[in-house]
């Protein structure tokens, strides 16, 4: 196995270390079943026999990248420019109750490997013996494409891996076993029992996707939207269009995933999901400005001001959701500014305010064009307020 990082072999650094200071080292997970298929990967986990913290600091030696140590797993990530390594300490887990984080005894490799999630993400590279770990049957079930548990209790101790289960299935068009999916519509329930937070991020993850519409699709075809959601609507349309890499794709996906939301649904979407101030100002400019499109005695001034302030993540997904009269006025955006009024010879003064409304009002309904008809305009109206007009 060869991986190269920055001109450097990176499995013969970790034999080197390895041996030198007689820690047995392994990669192993998502790595290594990405590697198996032929797709690309830079988030690297490595299993050390020993003590994770010790080995990564052994690492940065050579890889000088930043360095996030934590403590209670003994673990540490180490990002190297545009890849992420995660040094692990071999360990067992035991689950309390159902959906709680486990406790963890430091282990060997096997009992690393046995309390993942899949057998697909079982797989290991034993850097020093050079060969692949196979202790599940990930390899058979890669080939054939089947997304499988380890035992019975799965989903009742990790209900996130409902939605593992779900990602990785559609990410590489793998089938869900046929009693991995019956465990997993059993454990369906459980998911009550996560935390907010923990809901969030595999949302959020299922939101980075190419794939994204049809995991949603997958997520409401086993009923989860309506476990963590409620009655609140979910929108799967353009879910996964995306041409803009200078957004946040993760807000611009949220808010096309809640994009039919009433102003009622807030409160739920804040307390099911625990989400930040700036998502939910995203959600309610959103909620505003798709009201404000439909209504024929629009607010200009605050449609103006919302446009002004919001994230261009909500411009985005209206554009994307509507078209026509709702796209020109959501992309509406007025060149002339405070100094250039001031220069045509109008003092500061609240004026300035409904100047700019009509002026917004104007390039709204599609009236000007340019920066230059827009001075026009305004010379036009401050003459006629100038008259008392």
């Amino acid at each position: 196995m060869y991986i190269e990082i920055d001109g450097k072999d990176f499995v013969e650094l970790l034999r080197k270390i390895s041996l030198e200071f007689k820690i047995k080292s392994y990669i192993v997970g998502g790595f290594i079943r990405d590697y198996l298929l032929g797709v690309k990967n830079f988030d690297i986990d490595v299993v050390v026999e020993g003590d994770g913290v010790e080995f990564a600091n052994l690492l940065s030696r050579y890889l000088e990248g930043d360095i996030v140590i934590h403590e209670a797993f003994r673990t540490v990530t180490l990002t190297y420019k545009n890849i992420s390594i995660d040094v692990i300490s071999a360990r067992k887990e035991y689950y309390d109750y159902p959906a709680v984080l486990p406790r963890i005894e430091f282990s060997n490799i096997y009992d690393d490997l046995a309390r993942r999630d899949f057998t697909i993400n079982t797989l290991a590279y034993d850097v020093v013996e050079n060969k692949f770990i196979d202790y599940f049957n990930g390899i058979q079930d890669l080939k054939t494409g089947v997304i499988r548990i380890l035992h019975s209790k799965s989903f009742i101790d990790d209900p996130t891996r409902i939605f593992r289960a779900i990602r990785y299935s559609v990410r590489y068009s793998f089938a869900i076993e046929s009693e991995t999916e019956r465990l997993l519509k059993e454990s369906i329930d459980k998911i009550r029992l996560l935390t907010p937070d923990r809901i969030r991020n595999e949302l959020f993850l299922i939101l980075k996707e190419d794939k994204a519409k049809e995991m949603i699709e997958k997520v409401i075809y086993y009923g989860i939207d309506k476990i963590v959601f409620g009655d609140v609507s979910i929108n799967t349309k353009n879910l996964d269009y995306f041409e803009n890499s200078d957004i946040d794709i993760v807000l611009y996906r949220f808010l096309i995933l809640f994009y039919l939301i009433k102003e009622k649904d807030l409160i739920k979407i804040k307390e099911s999901l625990n989400i930040s101030s700036l998502y939910l100002k995203s959600l309610e400019d959103l909620i505003f400005l798709c009201k404000q499109l439909k209504c024929k005695d629009k607010n200009v001034r605050k449609i103006r001001l919302t446009l002004q302030t919001t994230k261009k993540e909500v411009i985005k997904a209206i554009s994307t959701m509507e078209n026509g009269e709702a796209q020109r006025i959501v992309n509406t955006k007025l060149y002339i500014t405070g100094e250039d009024i001031k220069n045509l010879g109008l003092k500061p003064s609240p004026l300035y305010g409904e100047l700019m409304d009509k002026l917004f009002e104007a390039k709204m309904k599609g009236l000007l064009n340019n920066k230059e008809e827009e001075i026009e305009f305004a010379k036009k109206l401050i003459e006629q307020l100038k008259k008392g007009e």
